[in-house]
């Protein structure tokens, strides 16, 4: 379930669903080609199962992204709104390497 900001502001609108943890991280898996549940799961490995599910519904709720069926091999993939983050995703990124916190050691995930 999202929390609403209670304002009509195009980023508070956005935040409502992109700001939640992880959510950026599984676009980003998304953006990179992963398609299958596992896939994502792979990139985001902190992330539980649980959660995982939760959020790919909240993301297909908002349209973001879509699920094939089971018999089309139930894959996910961005949906037109979904691949209009990926060069948001490719600035945060860049924002990230230039501004944000250095890396820490217990940020280094040798199998990531």
């Amino acid at each position: 379930m999202t929390s609403a900001h209670g304002q009509f502001c195009p980023v508070a609108l956005a935040s409502e669903t992109l700001a939640q943890k992880w959510m950026l991280l599984i676009v980003r898996e998304l953006c990179a080609g992963a398609s299958r549940f596992s896939d994502i799961r792979r990139g985001v490995p902190r992330i539980s199962p649980s959660l995982l599910k939760q959020r790919l519904e909240t993301l297909k709720r908002a349209g973001v992204v879509e699920q094939r069926s089971a018999r089309e091999g139930g894959a996910y993939a961005l949906t037109e709104a979904g691949e209009e983050l990926r060069p948001i995703l490719n600035g945060i990124g860049v924002w990230g390497q230039r501004w944000a916190r250095d890396i820490r050691p217990d940020d280094l995930d040798p199998g990531w």
